[in-house]
């Protein structure tokens, strides 16, 4: 890893300053979407679920929550999966940008079993749908926060769940950053997608990070594994 990415850094992101209209996050998020459809993104939440589910008994319902949950492509793959394999995955995603849920909304009418509130990392339930979720999640959230903002979450998403936690981020590396600047102007995406891609790239994590975040927040069960496409979950079950 290059020097120049030897920490990462938390200058922030336009999409987490810069004001959104229906037709720019539609735009972003359809891109968000299709960058965690062909590089792994997906993947590598589902890879951790099929393992877990090995211990699920035929037909049984999971919940979890999703936090940042986004555009929620997230949560349709998972639905479309437990579908396939006759479970009943019921999932609440949280997003804090009113705009963003209300596209997220929109992508899920077809997915009655994904509720989408607006929230924030500290949201608290309130409207009747109960806790405690079998498992919480995030994808490409984590980068977002703070050290000491992610060790809280991850405290909190310990206590919220009961089977586990899968939180899905980047791989900081200069060769990450390279491929998502270059990839970014060439796909000629939305200009909020080509300057904050490479800056998620340099917010995000090493692999010894992410453990060492994992310690401070007191969740032993769940390892680092690396995934393709600059990958890195922080996942495991409470066994």
């Amino acid at each position: 890893m290059s020097l120049i990415f030897k920490t990462r850094i938390l200058t922030p992101e336009r999409m987490d300053l810069e004001p959104l209209n229906a037709q720019s996050a539609a735009e972003i998020l359809k891109t968000l979407e299709t960058i965690n459809a062909w590089l792994g993104g997906v993947r590598a939440t589902l890879w951790h679920l099929k393992r877990f589910s090995r211990r699920w008994s035929p037909g049984q319902s999971i919940r979890i929550v999703d936090w940042g949950t986004g555009g929620a492509d997230v949560p349709r793959a998972i639905v479309r999966w437990a579908r396939r394999e006759g479970y009943h995955a019921e999932i609440v995603g949280v997003d804090s940008n009113r705009v963003v849920a209300d596209y997220a909304r929109e992508a899920c009418r077809e997915y009655p079993e994904i509720k989408i509130v607006d929230g924030d990392v500290s949201f608290r339930r309130n409207d009747g749908a109960g806790e405690p979720f079998d498992y919480a999640i995030s994808s490409l959230c984590l980068h977002h926060l703070s050290d000491q903002e992610i060790v809280e979450l991850l405290r909190k998403s310990d206590r919220c769940a009961r089977r586990g936690m899968i939180m899905n981020d980047l791989k900081r590396s200069a060769r990450a950053w390279a491929w998502i600047w270059a990839l970014s102007r060439l796909g000629r995406v939305h200009s909020i997608v080509q300057a904050d891609g490479p800056l998620s790239v340099k917010r995000a994590f090493t692999p010894q990070e992410l453990g060492n975040l994992a310690d401070r927040a007191n969740v032993a069960y769940a390892g680092v594994y690396a995934h393709f496409g600059y990958r890195l979950t922080l996942a495991g079950e409470k066994l």
